[in-house]
C-alpha cells in the first residue's frame, strides 16, 4: 500500500528506495521553519522564518540556551517580523521559554514584529513573565530598550 497526498492507492509493486525516503520524510510534519541564532554585546538575536509548532520552540529554546551568556544579564531580541507564525501551542511554549530564559539571567525580552501577530502574542506573554517585554516594528526603538536594561544591569 502506498499513501499518495491526494488518495490512497494500493499496489503490488515495492517503491525504490530514493522514493521511499521521499514519502518517509513528506509524511513527517516538520516541527519548524527556518531560523538563525547569533550572540552579540550580551544580546541573542534570533530571526526565524516559517511555521513553528512546540517542538520547534523547543529546539530554538535549547540553541538559544548553549549559546546564552551563563554568568552574566543577557537579553533576547527576536526578530520574526511577518515572516514567522505559531500554532497555539507554539505561543504557551514560547511563554515557557521566556520564562525559563529569565531564570538563566535573561533581563529583558524585544519582539520585533509586525501589528497583526502582536496582539496574539500578547495575550500569552503579557504579565506572565517576570522581565520587560516589548513588541514593536521598529527595530532601534527595540534595540534602544535592550541596551537601557543591559547598561544598568
Amino acid at each position: 500500500m502506498v499513501f499518495a497526498p491526494s488518495s490512497l492507492i494500493l499496489t503490488n509493486s515495492y517503491l525504490p528506495l530514493s522514493e521511499a525516503l521521499y514519502f518517509i520524510f513528506w509524511c513527517v510534519m516538520k516541527s519548524h521553519g527556518d531560523y538563525k541564532i547569533e550572540l552579540l554585546n550580551d544580546v541573542v538575536h534570533i530571526f526565524p522564518s516559517g511555521g513553528f509548532n512546540e517542538e520547534g520552540i523547543r529546539e530554538v529554546r535549547d540553541k538559544v540556551l548553549l549559546i546564552a551568556p551563563t554568568i552574566k544579564p543577557w537579553g533576547l531580541f527576536e526578530h520574526p517580523k511577518d515572516l514567522a507564525g505559531l500554532t497555539p501551542e507554539a505561543a504557551e511554549e514560547l511563554l515557557k521559554s521566556y520564562q525559563m530564559f529569565s531564570n538563566r539571567n535573561c533581563i529583558v525580552v524585544a519582539l520585533e514584529v509586525c501589528s497583526t501577530w502582536q496582539g496574539v502574542i500578547d495575550k500569552v506573554i503579557n504579565g506572565n513573565i517576570d522581565i520587560p517585554f516589548y513588541q514593536s516594528s521598529n527595530l532601534w526603538e527595540l534595540e534602544g530598550l535592550i541596551n537601557q536594561h543591559l547598561s544598568c544591569a
